[in-house]
């Protein structure tokens, strides 16, 4: 699957999935909700202003289900109940500060995240022969060994999602030998190892590649380097979060990439797009999150 639109076009469930905005009076946020290609698959329950949310929906001619609340807090705080309530099938942040709306989500005796939280990014590189997952550009900052691990998990778990069976992983480094100075490149092939021993059915893995290899298939055979991943990379996971990030903007920016991203590890997936994120890119987000979520 190369493009994000095809997700929207083969997405079917035999139930509409209940997605939740915290904090939905923000106008770009409600269009992408009410996207025409996501209202067939799509109940909306938008948490925040109820005056100001109404005027939106008044504005576009929608209609949905207000829940009332008046500080960002009570917004984050019901938004977590609905989901520990199995009200709603996943959350979208709204016109609300990162730090108030995760503070709810990880919140010990409320919230609804028990394990590590991670951010992937589902990119559309034209490129590139297909989508590629990255992780972790936007959560975990230095991750541990362990926390790698989770990483891939929850990577795979969304490719998986998404129509991809067995996805091979790269762990990114700056080449594809082992560097003893470079304390990451000695880690990813540890957990390359580890997870070929573990759980060797779920997922093609290697490490340390360079992204070049990862990437393209023309490199890998100059260099003459024989992986199932080489050329052929579903997810690339990195060494730190600078790394992802550096790595997701360029995509972006420089690319002309098309970006879902998603915090994955919550009891159900989150869709925190920031603030100046286009129509687009939510609704994209939104679509993934209904991959991962889909109950029918």
């Amino acid at each position: 699957m190369g493009k994000l639109e095809e997700l929207l076009t083969n997405f079917t469930s035999v139930e509409k999935t209940r997605i939740g905005v915290v904090c939905a009076n923000d106008d770009v946020s409600i269009r992408a909700v009410f996207n025409e290609k996501l209202q067939a698959f799509l109940e909306p329950i938008l948490i925040g202003d109820e005056a100001k949310i109404s005027a939106i929906l008044a504005k576009n001619g929608y209609s949905a289900e207000i829940v009332a609340a008046e500080t960002e807090e009570e917004c984050a705080a019901l938004g977590v109940a609905l989901v520990r309530e199995q009200k709603l099938d996943f959350l979208m942040k709204g016109h609300i500060q990162t730090r108030t709306f995760l503070k709810a989500i990880v919140d010990r005796e409320k919230g609804i995240a028990d394990n590590l939280l991670s951010h992937v990014a589902l990119n559309e590189i034209p490129a590139y022969h297909k989508l590629l997952l990255t992780t972790d550009g936007g959560m975990v900052t230095a991750p541990t060994k362990a926390e790698k691990k989770q990483l891939i998990q929850h990577a795979i778990e969304v490719m998986t999602k998404i129509g991809v069976d067995k996805p091979k992983v790269g762990l990114l480094a700056a080449a594809e030998k082992v560097n003893p100075k470079i304390a990451s490149s000695v880690e990813a092939e540890a957990i390359m190892t580890e997870i070929q021993q573990e759980s060797p059915e779920r997922c093609w893995i290697d490490g340390p590649i360079s992204l070049d290899l990862a990437l393209s298939r023309g490199i890998a055979k100059i260099k003459q380097y024989h992986s199932p991943v080489a050329g052929d990379a579903d997810i690339l996971v990195g060494p730190d979060i600078t790394t992802m990030n550096v790595l997701g903007k360029s995509l972006t920016v420089l690319a002309n990439a098309k970006m879902a991203g998603l915090i994955m590890g919550a009891e159900v997936p989150i869709v925190m797009a920031s603030r100046g994120s286009t129509e687009a890119e939510k609704v994209y987000s939104i679509v993934v999150a209904m991959y991962c979520s889909r109950r029918g």
